[in-house]
């Protein structure tokens, strides 16, 4: 054994690492001066790359042995890592995250996620089993892991941050941007805290238990008053997609006699607690049924509406359904990779469908007004310049009630996670500011004004401030 060998042996794995980037990093740039290709640029800087393995041992303690030993790409990440190819080390670390998340919506409760986050009644049917996960886009995954509970708010921001820049700055993309240690590092860190070490916990473990007595047991009528006032604690967001999955399985030809029964038992009891939303995407399944043909799902969809007594949200109108299946392929596009491109033509079909009065159906109002009003305050690359011409003319039709709508987007966690960076933001305030001199609403006009005199964090905000919820609250629109 040479002196240098043995010298090495001595040292920790760590130490080791450490010793042969720097090693590598000239070994492998002689060899493609020596093949005439690009070396400059090619591999991080080893100082960068140090401060990485420096930062691994703290990091990776957090997962558990058996979760070690199935993180295959972290392995990759940190090989990426070592060898000075950051670019492509994001790519495993998302790689990484995504897989775990799958796995954590098939053990928890698939058919319920599915439910909740595929709103699309011909793409729900595309998914059967487990290996159709890869046809869920990334956003929807990690929307909808927020949305069911599986991860937290907080994670979803981290994670959707984390998500975009995989895709500008990732090898997953030609590109040429430079990522450093720290950042990396960071990234490693979150997806480990919020994703892989980390189980559905709370309010989502009880509808997790509920879902899995509802299909196996037996309910009574007295069973439903302690169950009515759990539902009554869940958070909203997990209410409305809960009982998105209780009308999936309702309106499942299939279903057993006893389990319809015991959704029966409960629906009002969702339908009490779930939002004005969740009840209009109801009505709009029913529409869609009507429209495929689809009798017997359409026949039980009646059913449950006329049992919780929600026929005034059926929406009979094919001008609304077709508004609202236009609305979710803008959405996808909007979140999508590329998107300044693929927004345009979704969005001059959509504004085919609005008169020159501005006046739209009432059953996708919300999503109208939160759809626009997201697509126009773009993103931190920008907006599409090609669909703003359309945006701009659809948002000139607002009236009062449109107005008020795009206040309350300030509780809406996809539209305040724009507010982060500030073109954002501003452009939130520039169309609050236009919108000021539109309406004769005093009330309306002084919390429009209160938005376009706030911060960016303030902004971010606001909706946390009681007092102005409650203003906002107060507001009535007449007419």
């Amino acid at each position: 054994m040479s002196q240098q060998s043995k010298s090495l042996s001595r040292k920790s794995p760590q130490s080791v690492v450490e010793v042969g980037v720097d090693s590598y990093s000239r070994g492998l740039v002689s060899y493609l001066d020596f093949l005439g290709l690009p070396s400059q640029g090619v591999l991080v800087e080893p100082e960068e790359r140090l401060v990485v393995i420096s930062n691994l041992p703290a990091i990776v303690t957090k997962l558990t042995p058996e979760c070690k030993y199935e993180s295959m790409y972290i392995s990759k990440f940190i090989a990426a890592c070592g060898a000075g190819l950051f670019d492509a080390a994001i790519n495993f670390l998302w790689n990484e995250t995504v897989v775990n998340l799958r796995q954590k919506v098939i053990n928890f409760d698939m058919a319920y996620f599915l439910d909740s986050v595929i709103t699309d009644s011909k793409k729900r049917e595309l998914f059967r089993n487990e290996e159709d996960f890869v046809k869920l886009e990334d956003w929807e995954l990690i929307k909808g892991c927020k949305d069911t509970g599986i991860i937290t708010d907080i994670g979803y921001k981290h994670l959707d941050y984390i998500r975009d820049m995989r895709n500008y700055a990732s090898a997953a993309h030609p590109n040429h941007n430079n990522l450093d240690g720290l950042q990396l590092s960071s990234w490693l860190q979150t997806c480990i805290k919020e994703v892989l070490a980390k189980q559905p916990e709370g309010p989502v473990i009880e509808v997790k238990r509920l879902l899995h007595n509802l299909r196996t047991n037996t309910l009574e009528v007295t069973d439903v008053a302690p169950i009515t006032a759990q539902i009554q604690l869940l958070p909203i967001g997990l209410v409305d997609s809960t009982i998105r999955a209780v009308f999936g399985m309702f309106t499942d030809p299939g279903l057993a006699a006893n389990i319809k029964n015991n959704l029966r038992l409960v629906a009002s009891a969702f339908w009490g607690s779930c939002s004005k939303q969740a009840k209009y995407d109801m009505g709009l399944k029913y529409a869609v049924f009507s429209a495929n043909a689809d009798l017997d799902r359409k026949k039980f969809a009646h059913e449950f509406l006329s049992f919780v007594d929600g026929l005034a949200y059926l929406s009979t109108d094919q001008k609304a359904l077709d508004m609202d299946q236009l609305l979710d392929s803008l959405e996808s596009a909007h979140f999508g990779y590329n998107n300044f491109h693929n927004e345009p033509p979704y969005a001059k079909l959509l504004g085919k469908y609005v008169p020159e009065t501005g006046e739209i159906p009432e059953s996708v109002e919300v999503k109208y007004v939160r759809t626009i009003v997201g697509c126009r305050i773009g993103n931190q690359w920008g907006i599409s310049i090609a669909a703003k011409p359309v945006y701009d003319k659809l948002i000139t039709g607002f009236t009062d009630k449109q107005f008020l709508e795009f206040v309350y987007l300030l509780w809406d966690d996809d539209i305040r996670n724009k507010f982060i960076y500030g073109s954002c933001s501003q452009r939130y305030k520039d169309m609050a500011e236009n919108f000021i001199a539109k309406t004769a609403n005093v009330h309306l006009k002084d919390v429009l004004r209160t938005i376009t005199t706030a911060s960016k964090e303030l902004l971010y905000n606001l909706s946390k401030d009681y007092r102005f919820g409650d203003t906002v609250r107060s507001i009535v629109i007449r007419g």
